[in-house]
């Protein structure tokens, strides 16, 4: 157990409390709040992406922070046309390149159906670095959206005392509250693991940081099993 695992303990903690506090219902309809401004956040991806990719110099920055390329290990492959490796060479340069989930992956799939052959893309670093501003891209617009919607429910749903008309819902509503918010203290550790690949991308060369996160059991768990960054990516 580390620092990563102690802080996600202690968000699950604080969920916990927050839900004893503001009782079942209010934590439930913040339940469904989240699931809500989670497909909110998917719809927003592919129309957000094209508008940042639409800005050139927006675009390039974030080209120029992630430089996926810099993952590959041997440097002579980094300008290798695809077309001169085979299978096995390509998969053999991904995973010794160690990269944070799901870059490996995407490359992975990019690849095999030339996803940027249209864009005059051939080489290896220039699918490496393609597919993971694009990832980068796409994991920064599903947080943005699901920031701005889950705020705007938010308002909505504070507020109010929903126990008030169930007298027998009154009487275990903080105990059924908690139980929500370790629910929903979970949810946001999804929502929260999310940013790893992107912290990772930009400070993969620091190995401190990448073997806190191969240490972390909570990383296991909210980061590689993460059921949004699957689909999201």
């Amino acid at each position: 157990m580390n620092l990563i695992d102690l802080a996600a303990i202690a968000i699950i903690l604080l969920f916990v409390l927050s839900g004893l506090y503001k009782g079942f219902m209010s934590t439930l309809l913040s339940i469904g709040a989240y699931f809500v401004s989670v497909v909110f956040g998917f719809i927003f991806i592919r129309p957000g992406a094209s508008f940042i990719m639409g800005h050139k110099r927006l675009f390039n920055m974030m080209l120029y922070y992630t430089e996926g390329s810099e993952f590959i290990v041997n440097p002579e492959y980094v300008r290798t046309e695809l077309s001169s490796l085979s299978t096995a060479d390509i998969n053999g340069i991904i995973e010794s390149a160690r990269l944070p989930f799901p870059m490996g992956r995407e490359i992975a799939e990019n690849i095999a159906k030339e996803a940027f052959a249209d864009q005059g893309i051939v080489t290896l670093g220039d699918y490496f670095n393609q597919t993971i501003v694009c990832t980068f891209i796409n994991i920064l617009v599903f947080l943005l959206a699901f920031a701005v919607v889950r705020l705007i429910l938010g308002l909505i749903i504070n507020g109010a005392d929903y126990a008030d008309p169930f007298p027998v819902l009154r009487a275990h509503d903080g105990l059924l509250g908690g139980a929500l918010g370790l629910v929903r203290g979970m949810l946001a550790l999804f929502l929260i693991f999310m940013l790893v690949p992107i912290v990772l991308t930009v400070l993969g060369q620091f190995d401190l940081i990448t073997n806190m996160v191969d240490d972390s059991l909570m990383a296991g768990l909210f980061y590689r099993l993460n059921f949004l960054l699957s689909l999201a990516a």
